[in-house]
């Protein structure tokens, strides 16, 4: 049974309008933004379960992907399509960026969530990732993250410790940073 620890829930004011928190575009045209810490066990047969509030927003399928801080990414089809626009819209005559799309097209794997809301990791981003049996699930923003727990617990210590400094070099909206 996995065991989820929901560090984005806070309860809304009495009386305050709610909204399903499984609606994909919240209502608004919107996508999703994936929040929250969850820990989850891969079983044996190589499936991890996405929490249920994100399940409707993998309605039309899911792209695994390798992300690039030694976990795996987990897209919804849209968000995948921004990606991998940004990523061709490069241009091929530079070296880095024909090994950026290397790099995430060639660990992609799109596919599917079961009837029970799992998803099949394939073996070689379960390699990549460091993945056992005990993963986190983390909200990422645009895209959900499925680190091991260790390399998730060291990932927390790091972003604990330089909390200040992150906020304060973070990208601006208007950068063209980040993406």
């Amino acid at each position: 049974m996995a065991h989820e620890t929901d560090n984005s829930a806070q309860q809304p004011e009495e009386g305050a309008e709610q909204r399903a928190p499984a609606d994909p575009d919240n209502g608004r045209g919107q996508s999703m933004i994936f929040a929250g810490e969850f820990e989850h066990r891969v079983d044996a047969q190589g499936r991890v379960s996405i929490p249920a509030r994100f399940r409707p927003a993998f309605a039309d399928g899911i792209i695994l992907s390798r992300a690039y801080d030694r976990c795996v990414a987990a897209y919804t089809p849209d968000e995948w399509e921004k990606v991998a626009a940004d990523i061709a819209a490069r241009p091929m005559t530079q070296g880095i960026a024909r090994r950026l799309a290397r790099l995430t097209f060639s660990g992609a794997f799109p596919t599917a969530l079961d009837r029970q809301g799992r998803v099949l990791l394939p073996p070689a981003l379960r390699q990549y990732a460091g993945l056992g049996e005990q993963v986190v699930i983390a909200g990422a923003g645009r895209v959900l993250e499925i680190w091991s727990r260790t390399f998730w617990e060291r990932e927390r210590q790091a972003l604990d410790d330089t909390a200040a400094q992150i906020a304060e070099r973070a990208p601006g909206p208007d950068s063209g940073e980040g993406r």
